[in-house]
């Protein structure tokens, strides 16, 4: 199915346009018998949340996914059934878009592309309780057919423990694990198997930017109690594939927080 040369569209946050924002599709395709989902995500909107989507745009988009990611993106247009969703990205895709900006090859314009899914992801966690939509402006050809959904739940940091979660980070960075297994934030085992890890990774730890937090998952774990991951940063790759995990508990003594180790995302 031949991709539309241009479809319009406006995202909103609640009745409000949402300015910066991106947009994620998702493609279906048919083959021998089954159904596949190729997914992509353009931005950034401009200040009306309008964006206009270029044929030219999606096919260069897939060809970079096959050719630099490794997906299997190919031959788009045969594969596509001409069947989709069209939503604003939620916190998963934006974080996604955030951390491409760091990798090897780089996008082109990787700091303009960053500062843009940045942009966006502090916007989507400041209006988080609003309804985010998209509405296409454009008339789409009768056998294309692109239904409009909602993004999903977001898993975000409770505000609670930002500050708590980036000194833990902030120390980790700075290696001080001895200090952290005296307030047993850490155990001597743990502390041993974090430093090996780092170690076999190649990794030069660094203090993150607070960026960090909207880029942290947190899910919960029983009552007042949550399971953090959130992206190891370091001098060479950024946030990349090393994760850090992150057991916090509120109890009425106060927080806990235990670092439960570092490993490949």
């Amino acid at each position: 199915m031949r991709f539309p040369d241009s479809i319009g569209m406006r995202c909103f946050a609640g009745r409000e346009s949402f300015p910066g924002t991106w947009i994620a599709l998702t493609l279906e395709s048919a083959e021998e018998g089954m159904k596949t989902v190729l997914s992509f995500a353009f931005g950034p909107a401009g200040e009306d949340g309008r964006f206009v989507l270029r044929r030219e745009d999606a096919l260069a988009q897939a060809r970079y996914l096959e050719k630099v990611v490794g997906r299997d993106y190919g031959q788009l247009e045969e594969r596509w059934d001409g069947r989709g969703w069209l939503a604003v990205a939620g916190a998963a895709e934006l974080r996604h878009q955030f951390r491409l900006t760091f990798a090897d090859p780089p996008l082109k314009q990787a700091s303009a592309h960053r500062v843009a899914a940045a942009r966006a992801l502090r916007y989507l966690y400041e209006h988080e309780t609003e309804r985010f939509s998209v509405k296409v402006e454009t008339e789409l050809p009768k056998k294309v057919a692109l239904d409009l959904t909602a993004p999903g739940r977001s898993d975000w940091l409770p505000e609670l423990l930002h500050e708590p979660v980036l000194e833990l980070l902030v120390r980790l960075a700075r290696r001080e694990l001895a200090a952290l297994i005296e307030t047993r934030t850490l155990t001597s085992e743990t502390a041993a198997r974090t430093e090996q890890e780092i170690i076999n990774h190649g990794a030069s730890p660094v203090i993150p930017p607070d960026i960090a937090l909207l880029l942290a998952t947190a899910t919960s774990d029983g009552e007042r109690a949550w399971t953090i991951e959130t992206p190891l940063w370091t001098r060479e790759e950024g946030p990349g594939e090393l994760a850090v995990w992150i057991h916090a508990r509120e109890r009425e003594t106060g927080l806990e927080l235990e670092l439960r180790g570092v490993a490949l995302a």
